[in-house]
């Protein structure tokens, strides 16, 4: 793991590794190898059926002219499998390169982290300053070691997740040391706002917590561009369908899909939901253009810890003691949720955590951290464990039996 450098420079180096990847890459392979066939059959299919419509010539094994209706439903069913399957292949290919021909190099200096990832032919570099590290772990994942992570403010990255646990763990003590980091510790909270979202004005002056624009004007567009080409859709089979009667269901179908996508490009692009910050509480409302509806009210924040049927951990940020709008102008006849989510995140609660700080401290209303510590956890066991030891000779058969899952664990 550890490449030789300049004296100054920490370096470290992670691979794949474990014999059973070799498999993954041989299935890996042969299903991409499928992928290809059935990828040049689609695009074949579709391209064909362009050049017969434009040119008017009969389709590839057909005698007669193709219509524009029949034509318009296969090649809108083309289009969509096409745009998964390769959504699908194109992830199957980059696994592969992950599995044989893959590599992170991480540069510590003076100044800032450098990471180094090559995937296959293609590199990319990210750096650090090094003053803003705010904490390096591994992350857990169903109780074992899963990536490599660095904090950076408010948000997390992956440094690598190649290599074996060991080599991660071993890195993340060693990346600590040098940059002269305490012992993780996921409850050192920092007040700040995640990338997810951003701190705005409104025209009265009134500070707003809002999703990211950036990412929502983005997504807008996508959804714009796709229900652009399903209105195409909806007046060429209109078109169609005064010869042919029959495709109207058809066509009426495709427009109640391109009506929802556009009022969805529409929503992203006019509207959000977002939260208003006063002093003593947060107001969740909906803005439309100008329109603004005041939906609820909440006086204090929670952080709250689940886990999935996969052991996986969950940690929701919640707006909880919610109310009605004190002085909404038009109060909507709706029931008030017992709380409102505000973020969720997997493996690891660093975002939310940040911004229910930063929120609380806008705010100047309650955050409570309900996420157990490491001690606490600890604790609950060796209670759990205390009470089978005691409860006859099962009880301590399957006491034994939690230890040395308790060890294996440790040591991962």
């Amino acid at each position: 793991m550890h490449d030789p450098g300049a004296a100054e420079d920490l370096r470290l180096r992670f691979r794949p590794r474990g014999a059973g990847r070799f498999l993954s890459a041989g299935f890996l392979t042969v299903w991409l190898c499928g992928w290809a066939v059935g990828e040049g059959f689609a695009l074949l299919m579709l391209g064909n059926g362009i050049f017969a419509l434009v040119t008017g010539n009969p389709a590839m094994g057909s005698t007669e002219p193709i219509r524009l209706g029949p034509a318009l439903a296969v090649g809108a069913f083309l289009v969509v499998w096409l745009t998964i399957w390769t959504i699908g292949g194109v992830m199957a290919f980059r696994e592969l390169l992950r599995t044989v021909w893959a590599e992170d190099r991480l540069v510590l200096g003076r100044e800032s982290l450098l990471r180094r990832h090559r995937l296959g032919p293609w590199v990319s570099t990210q750096a650090w300053a090094r003053a803003e590290i705010r904490r390096v772990f591994t992350q857990s994942i169903s109780s074992r070691p899963g990536a490599l992570m660095v904090q950076v403010g408010a948000g997390v990255t992956e440094l690598t997740d190649l290599g074996t646990p060991e080599e991660r763990r071993e890195a993340a003590d060693t990346l600590r040391a040098a940059l002269a980091l305490p012992e993780d510790d996921a409850h050192a909270g920092l007040a700040a706002l995640p990338e997810d979202w951003q701190e705005m004005t409104d025209p009265r002056g009134q500070t707003l917590l809002v999703p990211n624009m950036r990412t929502r004007r983005l997504q807008a567009l996508a959804v714009s561009m796709i229900a652009g080409i399903a209105w195409t859709f909806v007046v060429l089979l209109a078109w169609e369908s005064q010869r042919s009667p029959t495709l109207w269901v058809v066509t009426l179908m495709v427009a109640v899909l391109a009506a929802w996508l556009w009022r969805q490009a529409n929503w992203l692009r006019r509207g959000r939901n977002e939260w208003r910050i006063e002093r003593g509480k947060l107001v969740r409302q909906r803005r439309l253009g100008a329109a603004v509806t005041e939906l609820a009210e909440a006086r204090a924040l929670e952080l709250d810890e689940s886990t999935d049927s996969d052991g996986d951990r969950w940690y929701e940020l919640r707006a909880v003691e919610v109310g009605p709008p004190a002085y909404a102008l038009r109060p909507r006849a709706r029931k008030i949720p017992g709380h409102i989510r505000i973020q969720r995140t997997l493996h690891d609660a660093t975002e939310p955590r940040s911004l229910g700080l930063w929120l609380a401290q806008r705010a100047a209303i309650p955050f409570r951290d309900r996420v157990p510590t490491e001690a606490s956890r600890q604790a609950e066991f060796a209670r759990v464990r205390e009470q089978l030891a005691g409860a006859g000779r099962l009880g301590r058969v399957v006491a034994r039996l939690l230890d040395r899952l308790n060890d294996r664990a440790g040591k991962r």
